[in-house]
């Protein structure tokens, strides 16, 4: 107990002594990490750390000594999902002591970080100034410490007020002091673009780090290199990050990181990717030992290294194939894509203070993904499902979203043939239109409601919408777009090109989506299985063919020719059931066709800022000549178009497409036309 003595400067008065209370209760927690761990359906592990840190222990990830791990020489790596931690916390008082008389609750926190798990996973009771406690939490990455506190535990909301068990929280009238302490830092891995991407589950429409402002990438004084740690791609594993600007635009940039590690395709993704290939008794990525492909790993179809910086404006001083040191901002989503705003980043490399021929040096290395059936979803299946017809559709498409803001190429797409304004009551908006099954559980397009009921005027501009989107009704066999949503967002649909043969212009991602038929100079080779009645359908040869649909039968000399690579596209009439095929002069050994049910699938593209002299919307009746020639020559022609990849969850389809010049578009001009203006024909020696 502390003394003092007051003296009183009076005449006859004493010195006095006041005792001086020592101070009660506890002042603040030493906080220990005890361990991180992940729970796999009931079997727990010890979280793995980064790769190039596994592979110096014998073991590999299990030979990691436990006071090495989550060191900065070797961090965690950032977990998809939820990880448990295990907390040590003791009470202190004022001298630093155990606070043994100290009984009450205490809750947990991990920063950076937002606890799961119901209130038993996030504040446990201490027993004489000591507790444990095992939280269960998501989204750790560089620095993280976890936190006790003596005050409530952090709460969980729902639409009636609380949610979770509020059983388990802790009493309510507990005198709270709000005394706190932090643990030493644990170090996981630093954040790149494909980490900040990657979902925890089979969900395209949000990111794991929504709302925390981070920073990707290193400044060269601070005399350390963010590096990728790739448990299952040697060549890029330990590659210093190489983040490089794809695009720019008048609100913001597109960047690439072209050393993001590929990533192994999760269970329950379909249609599934091939193996990778089997060379030299190597798999050609992971580098195991194989025999054949078989025995190699199946990648996804993009890394996730991809995102928009929104700037709110044009990026001054940023161009196009500059390479950054480091992006910072805010992780947001808008319509699902996600971007960094309020951004700040640092240059590493200016390309155009180099020689032009050096200005696309880093560009060059950016892969350009294809779009085709089996990035947009389908099944591997002859006959079409319904949602076929829009690319990307289901939610769990995360072969899409894997390269979400990067470029993408779509090849020997079709433009509109018309529009329609679904608009009737010109408030500037349509409905959007959802798949669901009727009362005979056959899937049909309907409203997106949750069971109230469409009012009238919205179930015409619904039907209206989709009948012309997907190309139903009076819209089969068009590529229709919806006139307002033209109008508002500059975005028009396109059809992508149909099922076929390998080395045609056609779509050979997914093998049964079409029937190969070999030919030859003698009688015909028909396709004996059964076409589905009045389907459309896609024809393609490697070599010229006479061709007839029908019942099989009957094709001759005097039927027309598809030539070799040409595609011909045909709705069967009634009774057509069959194609037969014949070639033309001799036929090499390899002579084949394919016949497909065209899925007629579409996507969303938006030229205005790319090429705004470009005009899909036109009339082949134009009054001016030259305009309908021009419009003639579009509808006939056929397109490859690169550009950067963005959701648009409410739109249908919800992918879109942006160019970024006139450079991304080239043509393929419809028999005896020209491409359309300013449109260049493509390389013709390309498929």
């Amino acid at each position: 107990m502390k003394r003092a003595l007051l003296c009183v400067v009076l005449v006859g008065a004493a010195c006095t002594e006041i005792q001086v209370p020592a101070p009660k209760g506890i002042s603040s927690f030493k906080v220990r990490i005890d361990g991180f761990f992940k729970d796999n359906v009931g079997i727990v592990t010890k979280l793995d750390v980064v790769a190039p840190c596994a592979e110096q222990w014998d073991g590999g990830q299990k030979g990691v000594p436990d006071e090495v791990r989550g060191t900065l020489e070797c961090p965690y790596a950032i977990a998809r999902g939820e990880i448990q931690l295990q907390i040590s916390a003791s009470a202190v008082d004022a001298k630093g002591q155990v606070a043994t008389e100290f009984n009450g609750p205490v809750s947990f926190r991990v920063v950076p970080g937002e606890l799961t798990g119901d209130y038993n996973y996030r504040w446990a009771p201490a027993d004489a100034g000591n507790v444990t406690g095992l939280v269960k939490t998501i989204h750790q990455y560089g620095p993280v410490r976890a936190w006790a506190e003596h005050a409530p535990p952090k709460a969980m909301f729902a639409d009636a007020g609380f949610g979770g068990t509020v059983e388990l929280m802790p009493p309510a009238n507990e005198p709270w002091t709000y005394a706190t302490g932090l643990s030493p830092v644990v170090y996981f891995e630093e954040p790149t673009l494909a980490k900040v991407q990657v979902p925890d589950g089979l969900d395209n429409r949000s990111s794991p780090l929504i709302g925390e402002f981070l920073t990707i990438g290193k400044r060269p004084e601070t005399g350390m290199k963010l590096l990728q740690s790739c448990s299952h791609d040697p060549a890029r594993n330990n590659q210093v990050v190489k983040m490089v600007v794809t695009g720019t635009d008048q609100s913001g940039f597109f960047v690439t990181d072209v050393t993001a590690c590929r990533l192994l395709e999760d269970q329950g993704v379909r249609p599934a990717e091939p193996n990778e290939p089997c060379v030299n008794s190597r798999c050609e990525i992971s580098q195991r030992a194989c025999t054949t492909s078989a025995q190699c790993l199946r990648y996804g179809a993009g890394t996730y290294g991809h995102m928009y910086i929104y700037n709110y404006s044009f990026p001054e001083g940023l161009d196009t194939g500059d390479l950054l040191w480091t992006l910072s901002g805010s992780v947001q989503e808008f319509t699902s894509t996600t971007q960094l705003t309020f951004p700040s980043w640092t240059i590493a490399e200016r390309v155009h203070l180099l020689p032009q021929e050096q200005w696309n040096k880093y560009l060059d290395q950016v892969p350009i993904v294809e779009v085709n059936g089996r990035l947009c979803g389908l099944d591997d299946a002859f006959n079409p499902f319904l949602t076929d017809a829009l690319c990307g559709h289901n939610r769990r498409n995360l072969k899409m979203e894997a390269n979400e803001s990067g470029l993408v190429r779509m090849r020997n797409v079709r433009f509109p043939t018309e529009f329609v304004n679904c608009d009737q009551n010109s408030d500037q908006s349509v409905p959007f239109f959802c798949e669901t099954t009727d009362p005979g559980g056959t899937w049909i397009w309907s409203s997106c409601s949750f069971g109230e009921v469409e009012p009238p005027q919205e179930q015409v501009e619904r039907v209206c919408n989709h009948d012309c989107v997907v190309g139903l009704g009076a819209h089969a066999g068009q590529v229709c777009t919806e006139e307002s949503t033209f109008i508002g967002f500059g975005q028009f649909v396109v059809e992508l090109t149909p099922p076929g043969l390998p080395g045609t212009r056609a779509d050979s991602s997914l093998k049964n989506r079409y029937i190969e038929l070999n030919i030859s100079l003698g009688a015909p080779t028909t396709h004996t299985m059964m076409l589905p009645a009045l389907a459309p359908v896609a024809l393609v040869c490697n070599f010229p063919a006479h061709y007839r649909f029908g019942d099989g039968t009957g094709v001759t000399a005097a039927d027309p020719v598809i030539q070799s690579g040409q595609l011909v596209r045909y709705t069967l009439a009634p009774g057509e059931t069959k194609v037969a095929v014949q070639a033309e002069g001799a036929p090499g050994l390899d002579a084949r066709c394919s016949i497909s049910v065209d899925p007629r699938v579409r996507m969303n593209l938006v030229t205005k800022d790319a090429v705004p002299d470009l005009e899909p919307h036109c009339r082949e009746d134009d009054p001016d000549a030259e305009a309908a020639a021009n419009c003639r020559a579009l509808h006939a022609a056929t397109f490859d178009v690169i550009g950067h990849l963005r959701q648009v969850q409410p739109a249908r389809p919800r992918w879109v497409v942006l160019p970024r010049d006139a450079d991304d578009i080239c043509c393929r001009p419809g028999p005896g036309l020209s491409c359309p203006k300013p449109i260049k024909q493509c390389d013709s020696v390309s498929p």
